[in-house]
């Protein structure tokens, strides 16, 4: 079955397809459609409302019904006041210093917010809110990921996708670069992501 996954960026959607495998379900993205669909208002107030509006947005648009996963990032730093955090505004602080979103941008302005209050980084949580749409279907799920922000980037960078340059994730006693993690350190630390879409998928009777 094709599963629309609501997003033009090829990290995230590469993100899930690694996640969810051994299944009868191929996932598309929105640059995979052969027409444009709007982005929509994303005003719910947490990760959950937002992924779950856009779910039922994307699917009301779509020419030829197929079920809609969406996953909406919120940010949350700790040891910051609480003007500069970003929670589900992880970009839109950038977009107001600059007057534009570019890695290079928000490499400049999460570098400089870090030395703010440490020298070298801030522990942070991923909270992540998904949702499905399929018909009458329309269900919301969360999960997380806990980090470091780290004011020095990665050497090796992943354009589209300057966050996983900046955090660092526990791998037992070390901790490495999200970006520097294999496909298989990558699926272990994304596996509360994994569960909370197994979730969703289950509920229109996708998994066993």
């Amino acid at each position: 079955m094709d599963i629309l996954f609501a997003s033009t960026n090829q990290n995230k959607v590469n993100r899930i397809k690694k996640l969810i495998k051994d299944v009868n379900i191929n996932f598309i993205s929105l640059a995979d459609l052969d027409y444009k669909i709007e982005e929509p208002e994303e005003n719910g107030s947490d990760g959950v409302e937002n992924a779950i509006i856009k779910a039922r947005y994307y699917f009301d648009k779509l020419k030829i019904k197929i079920p809609v996963l969406t996953q909406d990032d919120t940010l949350f730093l700790f040891r910051v006041s609480e003007e500069d955090n970003p929670k589900k505004d992880i970009k839109l602080p950038i977009i107001k210093k600059y007057g534009q979103f570019t890695d290079d941008y928000a490499y400049q302005y999460y570098s400089n917010l870090i030395r703010k209050y440490d020298k070298e980084y801030l522990d942070f949580e991923f909270r992540y809110g998904h949702a499905i749409c399929y018909g009458d279907v329309l269900e919301g799920s969360t999960s997380i990921l806990p980090g470091r922000l780290c004011a020095q980037i990665n050497s090796t960078k992943t354009p589209g996708y300057f966050i996983s340059d900046m955090m660092k994730v526990n791998l037992g006693n070390n901790w490495e670069y999200y970006s520097n993690l294999s496909d298989e350190e990558l699926v272990d630390q994304d596996k509360d992501i994994k569960r909370s879409v197994n979730v969703l998928l289950s509920k229109l009777g996708l998994l066993a």
